[in-house]
């Protein structure tokens, strides 16, 4: 990871906390027109793994919105934590979260805050936020088992590979 994307990590996280004490109260506006455009943009670069250039696209389509963008912070934490900047996900994830207000959509923000915090470490805190994201959206329980599934054979992996034996 270069010091450039850590220092851009942390050059967003601030402008976007800016953006956020600034803004009105109530549900953010939807993106539409240009900024749409964009956010299509940058989740075809999180796909192709350009994690750098789509956080910056998610950026560019937040300030395209005219206002606080949930989905635009949502896309920028998993630009981050696919990047491996967890601690940059967690941020914007938790002030994607704090903007949202329509239950389907503070559900994904918990399921993705969730799959955050099993890659933190945080297992009791993940476990937390998953129980929200299900008793917002009921449908969201397969998706949050598999989650918890991969998201902990990934850390017996991780271990495993760190020389710590493999998990019995």
């Amino acid at each position: 990871m270069s010091n450039r994307f850590r220092l851009s990590s942390i050059l967003t996280a601030l402008a976007v906390a800016v953006a956020i004490s600034s803004a009105w109260a109530g549900e953010a506006p939807s993106v539409q027109g240009d900024a749409a455009r964009v956010l299509r943009r940058a989740e075809g670069l999180i796909r192709q793994k350009h994690y750098q250039k789509a956080a910056v696209e998610f950026e560019r389509a937040s300030e395209l919105a005219g206002g606080p963008c949930p989905e635009c912070l949502l896309g920028v934490g998993r630009a981050y934590s696919d990047a491996g900047q967890i601690d940059a996900a967690l941020q914007v994830s938790r002030m994607a979260l704090a903007l949202l207000t329509a239950p389907a959509d503070r559900a994904q923000a918990y399921q993705q805050l969730g799959a955050l915090l099993i890659l933190k470490g945080d297992v009791d805190a993940a476990r937390e936020a998953f129980r929200k994201a299900v008793e917002l959206d009921a449908s969201l329980e397969p998706q949050i088992r598999s989650s918890l599934a991969a998201a902990f054979s990934k850390q017996a992996a991780d271990l495993e590979a760190a020389g710590g034996g493999p998990i019995r």
